[in-house]
């Protein structure tokens, strides 16, 4: 039989369980506490935090081995091809392509104005700081194993004071400049309350005495500040935490969500987001301030090692959970995404426990995206992470480093041979040290340099094995499909990332919004349209493009086949983009258009050339656009008038055959490229039936 705390995470009710909700965090944190370890030791490595390290990075004290005052230097293995990884992820995120693709026939001309928004929601900021939350991300996901990302719809309101003159206010109230001339004050006041959000008596009676004295009043107003996408990367081992037995994220019973908010934001939400005002209130008397420590692990270790203090109170922050849970309506059996918001310290005695208490409308599953480092196992939290793989590398590499820098210590300076209770008061050139016999001082035996060689060769293979566990080895195969293997996952991500933005823009956004496309001038008009539509979002990139030789030949592979297209199989124009975009995606949006309004301009220009010809001035031929140029010259010459023209008026004649002669030569360039750079002459043929390759086709 279920227990009533069990019951309360499970069915839906008109009031949520708080006291339940706050158990099952507690619970589920204490539950963590063997990965948020993890964490913690992997944020030391990648950073090169030891107990005892000291700034000058010698060991010191009681156990300092092997000796006070040895090397104790910093091996930045982990940091090292991190930070390569994360290059590449985000790298490969800027220069992806970005595709809609219909999963009906009806949305294919729809999919493609679909994805040119996608490409501007990111560009242009309307997803605020997209790319900065995706390298964060990409930290988080090699260091701490797990990447969790949170999507949402912001729609915020921000109450300002604006100085207004009398005819602005008269423009939000009619009446109020007919009640001020009838000396009304009591019904001026109350139209302004009604007209101006917060307005009380006394601001009202202020504002009154303003206008009468300078025509200008001080009143409070709304301004939409945001309607947008919210994106956010969280931490997951500070702020989203799942139960430790979950095993796919969305099947999760519930979640915790743990953010932050100064004394300003919790009143904004009162205004903007109808949180609860006594719940408000009684957190920010009660429980502002939190500890940094807290911040980034629920059980954090304060740390003071004498580099870094990393406790401190942050006096104005309160710390905020927001639950979601898959609740069942015991009605109806219908189950839905609810949220409750609540602190985890406000006790049953308060009046109002939660701020707000809400059917997340619109979303089908929770409003995060979980991605693995590695799905070698079932449970979520049960996961490999890059400084787990590189510890025992860096330590070894640590380790030979520090055992060269003490040999070379040794050997600068060697330890001293002196009688007993007879030490050298001073060392070094030019000092004096009194002796009574010739072997009274001298220096100890040491190491001979044969076991450097050895050392260096060790970390040389260490730092070798590294690389190839990371997939960073540039001469293996293998290496190139695991970094092809992790870009995809991180792509994959980002792709789920911006499909659940454009759903949240088609449920909540507004219901047309205006965006502008590189290399178009005009804006152009995106409507959500509808809000089931569904399109399959794909981000593609390969990481041996990262490699422009690599990049150069494979283009060039392409282009030559182009030569050996006798049915017209190759999109020219599509082969085209693909090339300019390797060079540089941005000045290729610029530069390039498309096919049918290049057609128009090629056209246009041809036109004014006839025209200018015709007037008696000389043109060139334009640098590009020969084939459509010979059609459109050839129509023109065909006019009874031009043609008679052309007979009567000799230079007008010279200057169309030039003008025609330079198209001719161009396309004559083509073929040239094309085929007698093959051949050396025309290609073999019966007619206009190609027979050169003919043999080698059957």
């Amino acid at each position: 039989m279920q227990t009533e705390a069990s019951e309360a995470l499970t069915y839906l009710s008109k009031e949520p369980d708080v006291g339940a909700l706050r158990n099952a965090y507690d619970q589920t944190v204490t539950e963590l506490e063997s990965y948020f370890d993890q964490c913690r030791n992997a944020y030391d490595d990648r950073r090169n935090f030891w107990p005892g390290k000291s700034r000058d990075l010698r060991k010191h004290g009681a156990d300092a081995f092997p000796w006070e005052g040895a090397s104790d230097m910093e091996a930045h293995v982990i940091e090292e091809r991190i930070s390569r990884l994360v290059s590449l992820l985000v790298s490969s995120l800027k220069r992806a392509n970005v595709r809609a693709f219909p999963t009906e026939g009806t949305d294919a001309e729809r999919a493609k104005i679909v994805s040119s928004f996608l490409k501007w929601m990111v560009s242009s900021g309307y997803i605020p700081r997209f790319m900065r939350e995706m390298e964060l991300g990409a930290n988080y996901l090699l260091e701490r194993g797990i990447l969790i990302t949170y999507v949402g719809w912001i729609i915020e309101d921000r109450r300002i004071i604006q100085k207004l003159n009398l005819d602005q206010i008269v423009q939000a109230v009619p009446e109020i400049g007919t009640l001020m001339d009838e000396g009304d004050d009591e019904a001026v006041i109350d139209r302004l309350k009604a007209a101006y959000d917060g307005v009380t008596d006394k601001r009202g009676k202020k504002a009154l005495k303003d206008l009468r004295k300078s025509g200008y009043a001080e009143l409070p107003t709304i301004r939409r500040s945001i309607d947008a996408p919210d994106v956010k990367t969280l931490s997951p081992d500070g702020d989203f935490f799942f139960p430790s037995y979950v095993t796919d994220p969305q099947r999760s019973p519930y979640c915790f969500w743990r953010s932050y908010y100064t004394p300003q934001e919790l009143e904004n939400k009162i205004l903007t987001d109808d949180w609860d005002e006594d719940f408000v209130q009684n957190v920010i008397q009660r429980y502002s301030g939190v500890n940094q420590d807290s911040i980034e692990n629920e059980q954090g270790i304060r740390r003071n090692d004498g580099l870094r203090e990393s406790t401190y109170e942050a006096n104005d922050l309160v710390e905020i959970i927001h639950c979601f849970q898959r609740l069942i309506d015991p009605d109806d059996g219908a189950e839905g995404i609810y949220r409750t918001i609540f602190h985890r310290e406000l006790g049953s005695s308060a009046d109002s426990q939660y701020a707000k208490f809400e059917l997340m409308n619109g979303y089908d599953d929770y409003p995060v995206i979980v991605t693995r480092l590695a799905e070698d196992s079932k449970r979520l939290y049960d996961t490999n992470t890059v400084p787990d793989l590189l510890r025992g590398i860096q330590n070894q590499v640590k380790v030979e480093r520090d055992s060269r820098i003490d040999r070379n210590s040794l050997v600068t300076l060697p330890p001293i041979m002196h009688p007993v209770n007879q030490a050298p008061q001073d060392w070094g050139p030019g000092r004096y040290i009194p002796r009574r016999r010739k072997d009274d001082y001298e220096f100890a035996d040491v190491p001979d340099a044969a076991g450097l060689e050895g050392s260096i060769e060790m970390e040389k293979t260490q730092l070798d094995q590294a690389d190839r566990l990371m997939g960073l080895d540039e001469d293996s195969e293998i290496s190139k499909i695991k970094k092809q293997f992790l870009v995809d996952k991180f792509l994959e991500h980002s792709a789920e990332v911006m499909r659940m933005c454009f759903t949240c823009f088609q449920r909540f956004g507004p219901d047309y919004i205006f965006f502008r496309v590189t290399g178009v001038p005009d804006p152009q008009e995106f409507s959500k349209g509808d809000p089931n539509e569904n399109f399959d979002i794909s981000i593609s990139y390969d990481s041996i493009n990262t490699d422009p030789d690599t990049q150069e030949a494979k283009l060039k592979q392409l282009v030559d086949l182009v030569k050996l297209d006798r049915n017209g199989r190759i999109n020219v124009d599509n082969l085209l983009i693909a090339y300019a975009s390797s060079i540089d995606p941005i000045l290729a949006d610029v530069i390039l258009q498309k096919s049918e309004t290049a057609a128009e301009d090629v056209q246009k220009d041809i036109l004014d050339d006839l025209s200018k010809i015709f007037a008696g001035i000389e043109m060139p031929a334009r640098p590009n656009g020969g084939g459509a140029a010979m059609p459109i010259i050839q129509n023109y010459m065909q006019q009874p008038d031009i043609a008679q023209r052309m007979q009567q008026d000799q230079s007008f004649g010279q200057r169309m055959q030039k003008y025609m002669q330079q198209y001719t030569f161009q396309e004559q360039q083509q073929v040239n490229a094309t085929q007698f750079g093959i051949y050396g002459t025309e290609a073999a043929s019966v007619g206009e039936v190609q027979t050169q390759d003919l043999e080698g086709q059957s």
